[in-house]
Formats: C-alpha cells, structure tokens, sequence
C-alpha cells in the first residue's frame, strides 16, 4: 500500500512540474496560406539593439518605411491567403552572454514583433540557429593561437585576412581568447580525423570565408542553441498577437553539406563529426575509420542526425503550446540522387510537432514534381509544408507565374507559406503585378483534402473524462477520426518506462469519452484524420494525460488542526 502511494504520488509530482513547462502561448482560428516577404540587406542590418530613444526615433522609422512600401505596391490579402514580412534572426550569432531579457537577439526579436503589431503587418520569423556562428570563436576556433594561422593574416597586416573578420581589432583579439584545441569536437570533420577550419560560401555575391559548419549534435552547441532558442520562443508566446503570426522557421537551410575551397560548387555532405558522436562508442570518438560504412548507411545516419536536431527544437516549442500550423523546419535538400551535393534532408525534417520546410529555388517551377519533395509528402499523407525560402531562378514574368501558381494553387498539396527572398529584388523583377493578382483571390479549392486538428484538453492533465479537439477547417475528404497513443514511433529516442499502450479508437465528431477501467499511467494520445481514398491523413500534436485512482485521504491528528487554527501557515 505505501509502495504504491509513494509511486502515486512520484508520477503525480512528475506530471505536475510537467505541466509547469507548458505554458498556454495562443491559441488559432484558422489556417490561412501565407505569402511572406522577406527584407534583408539593409534591413536586415539595421540597428536592432539600438537605446530606446534612438530605436524610435531613427531606426524604427526606417524599418516602417521598408514595410509600408511593401504593403502599398501589395494587397494584403484575403481571409485565407495573407501578406506577410520577415527578417532573419541569426541567434547563434551573437557573442556568449548571460542569457536574459536583455539579450540583443532577444531586444531584436521584441521589436520585431513591435513593428509587426504598431503596423497590422502579419511576422514570419526565420530563427537562424543553424548557418551563421562567426561571433562565437570561443566554441570553434581549435586551431589559431595567435590570429596567424588564417590565410592572409600576419602579424603586421591583417587587412589581408581572407576571415574579413579578422581585420576588425576587437574581433581579432575575442578570436585568439577563445582558442582552444577541445573546439575540434564543436565543428564539422573533413574525415574521419580531420577538424574543419573554416566553410567557404557563394551565395551570389563571390566566396566569402565564415566560420566552419557546426558539429550540431556537440554538447557546448547545442546548449547554447536550445538555451537561445528557449528564451525567443518564450518571448514570442508572451508577446504575439496570433492574428499577427504566420509563424516560425527553424533551421535556415539545414543539411550536413558544406563546401570548403574558394569556387568550390561540388557542396558536398559531411556530417563526420557528428556521425561518430551518434553512432561511436563513447569511449572511441574517431570509430569510423574503422567501420567501413557504405554511402546507403551514411546517408541514413545524417538523416537521423538532421532529424535529432529538429526533434529537440521542435518538442520545445510543442512544451510552450505552440501549434504546429506556426512551427516549420527548414533544410536544404534540391539536388537529386545522382547529383555529388545529394542529401535527402527534407525526408528527416518531418517530426510530429511542426511542419516541414524546404528551400526552393531551381525546383520553382513545380515543387512537386521534385521527387525529394514529393515522395516525403506521400510517405506522411501530403500534410502541410513550406519553401521558407522560395524564388524562380530566372524571374521573369512567365516564370514567376508558373512557381506561384504551381507552388500555391495545385491541386494535390498546395503549400501553406513561402518566403519569398529577397525584398529588394522583387522590386526589380515581374513578380509584384503577379503577387497582387494571386494575394486578390482565396487559394483555389483542390478535389480533396484532410484538414488538421487541435487538440483542445489541456496538455499535462490529470485522470481526464473527455478529450477534446477541434477541426480547423471543413474538407471535402472522408471523415475517420481516430485516437491513439504512438508507443514505437513517439517520442522518437525517449525513455519509454511511464508511458502506456493503448490501442486505437474510433473517435467520430470532436470528443472522445476515456474508458472506465482505463491503466494507472502516463498516456500519449493524438488524433489521426485520413481519407481521399486513405491517400491523405494528417496526425495532430500529440498531448500527455496522467491516469491515476484518487489518492488516499490522510487523516490529520485532532492537535494539528488546532495548532494551524491558533497558528495558520
């Protein structure tokens, strides 16, 4: 009896602080497509973190000005396809601090959402954890002791210092404090046993040097990143206006490919670092010199590191109640099977609390057509996705008028939301007559759909009745709504000692009763809609309940209750 009580009471205790984590964000009505457009260049660099006086005096202006010019040359659109803005939030480029309220990428981020609201504009906001990390020589630079070692740089000149950064006195002087040779274990390898030293992009504008790719499964990087990412999800769910919120990317063109030489186009895929950090023994850190892995299991094991580094970010923003219809991971995976430069990263980003993303540029022309794209989307029923980036290679107007319409209107799985980079350009190109046609009209009805739901009983809860949800728009697919609790599949990688299995139930409507005689323990549950021919289904977020028998009344001595009545706590 008391073996049992105290197990009682551990698990409620355990669901309880459970339930402290999840913080009630926003809730959502509806399900619009978005068309988001995104400033960067001198927006993007614009005095974010600037003294309050100054931001609303000199800075901010400039910033509504770059909106509002948008929003004339733009219809902002109807009640199911909206305009949108974003800027990056490059967050791991930052220098180390104390996390805080304060922090510049947080002070950016308020005021992101400032100009969002004091303009009725809807934000998408790209958090950027992955690509830039230049500010944060403390945890990569394993190599220069003395600022020396990079091409360039000496100890009279650093104005020839191919890392641009180097040249800047302060930069150079943070740069060779945080050597350390233990940073090897934060980068990205070449091989098996070789640290990389710095990635060579050419984004349209010639080669420049940044820092090497992140070895994005390494303790230091990931803690900073989730603890950085934790404190702007908080401060987006204290602060939005769900009316306002098109959403959140997570990533920036995710992949372990990198490219490493000046003119190097081959972006090849790496990963070596992180590969043996999964899948050594712990005690052998460079095993896979030794394994002779084929190029199939290599693949597999940079999916599942791509899918690891989702999983987390993801369930932290399923922990503060964000919906997963605002929750998109991005990657970059356009290149096809044959191709040097191939990485199925758009198959790893499918995880139960977003949805997927990827960049598309040279597949514009008709997303779906791109097999990558196509077959991850059958594999999961065709459920909502994204080009959080998106833009035809050649902009002109017949082109522009194929990737919008093929991207936004076809007729088996339309996305939700494109980015479309970069603000400046569009101006230039055909884009905006057809921009303003297509934000004129509702997106076009497709044969058949599946609409999504919302679980709507509190998550965390305890010994519930009912569970709840709701469906967020009417479809025209059969209606087979089923409510389960995933053992094998979910939590991916997660101790499984707490959480029960229990087999499906047809759940018709939008409640379902819990059975009496139902298990004592935690219970995942979710609910599946399918149909179109079970060609298409869509899987909610799934939610947490914790069954147990009431506890056991404790009798108080007679003497206790008159102490607490002379003296109350």
């Amino acid at each position: 009896m008391i073996k049992n009580l105290v197990s009682l009471l551990i698990l409620s205790t355990i669901c309880y602080l459970l339930s402290t984590i999840s913080v009630s964000a926003f809730e959502i009505t509806s399900d619009p497509q978005y068309i988001v457009i995104n400033f960067s260049d001198s927006f993007h660099f614009l005095d974010w973190t600037a003294p309050e006086e100054i931001w609303q005096k000199e800075v901010k202006p400039k910033a509504i000005t770059r909106l509002r010019n948008i929003k004339t040359l733009l219809t902002t659109g109807t009640t199911n396809r909206k305009l949108a803005w974003s800027t990056l939030l490059e967050y791991t480029n930052y220098p180390l601090d104390n996390i805080s309220e304060n922090s510049p990428y947080v002070l950016r981020l308020k005021r992101m959402i400032e100009l969002a609201k004091s303009e009725n504009f809807p934000i998408f906001i790209p958090l950027n954890g992955f690509q830039w990390w230049d500010e944060l020589p403390e945890l990569w630079n394993w190599w220069d002791s003395d600022g020396n070692q990079t091409p360039g740089c000496t100890n009279d000149d650093y104005q020839n210092c191919t890392f641009k950064k180097l040249q800047d006195p302060e930069f150079r002087k943070k740069f060779i404090q945080g050597y350390n040779p233990e940073n090897k274990w934060n980068v990205d390898w070449l091989d098996w046993q070789t640290p990389m030293k710095f990635n060579v992009r050419n984004w349209g504008s010639g080669d420049i040097l940044v820092a090497p790719p992140a070895n994005i499964v390494s303790v230091p990087f990931t803690t900073l990143q989730k603890n950085r990412f934790e404190i702007l999800i908080k401060t987006i769910s204290k602060n939005i206006d769900p009316t306002l919120f098109a959403g959140i990317s997570i990533g920036t063109e995710v992949s372990l490919n990198a490219a490493i030489a000046p003119g190097d186009w081959e972006f090849k895929p790496y990963g070596y670092r992180a590969i043996q950090d999964m899948f050594c023994p712990i005690n052998n850190k460079t095993c896979g010199q030794n394994k002779n892995w084929t190029s199939e299991e290599l693949h597999q094991m940079r999916q599942e590191i791509i899918f690891n580094y989702f999983d987390k970010l993801t369930k932290l923003t399923y922990q503060y109640d964000f919906p997963k219809q605002r929750v998109y991971t991005h990657v970059w995976s356009e290149a096809e099977p044959n191709e040097i430069k191939y990485t199925n990263a758009i198959d790893a980003s499918t995880t139960y609390f977003s949805r997927s993303g990827m960049s598309i540029y040279g597949k514009a022309l008709n997303p779906l057509n791109f097999s990558l794209l196509y077959n991850t989307l059958k594999e999961n029923g065709f459920p909502a996705w994204s080009a959080p980036e998106f833009s035809p290679l050649i902009k002109d107007a017949s082109n522009w008028q194929t990737a919008l319409t093929n991207t936004l209107d076809n007729n088996l799985s339309p996305a939700k939301l494109i980015d479309i980079y970069n603000e400046a350009e569009i101006l230039k190109t055909p884009a905006i007559p057809l921009l303003n046609s297509i934000l004129s009209t509702d997106p076009k009805k497709i044969d058949c759909t599946i609409s999504e739901v919302i679980p709507t009983t509190k998550n965390f809860i305890t010994n519930p009745q009912v569970l709840s949800w709701k469906i967020l728009e009417k479809d025209q697919g059969e209606k087979n709504s089923l409510i389960f609790w995933p053992r094998n599949n979910f939590p991916k990688k997660t101790d499984q000692v707490f959480f029960k299995e229990y087999e499906v139930k047809e759940a018709s409507g939008e409640t379902f009763t819990i059975p009496k005689n139902l298990e004592n323990g935690f219970y995942f549950w979710a609910i599946k809609r399918q149909g179109c021919e079970n060609q298409k289904w869509t899987i909610s977020t799934p939610q947490v309940f914790f069954n147990h028998p009431p506890l056991p009344e404790i009798k108080i001595p007679w003497w206790v209750r008159v102490i607490r009545k002379i003296y109350p706590l």
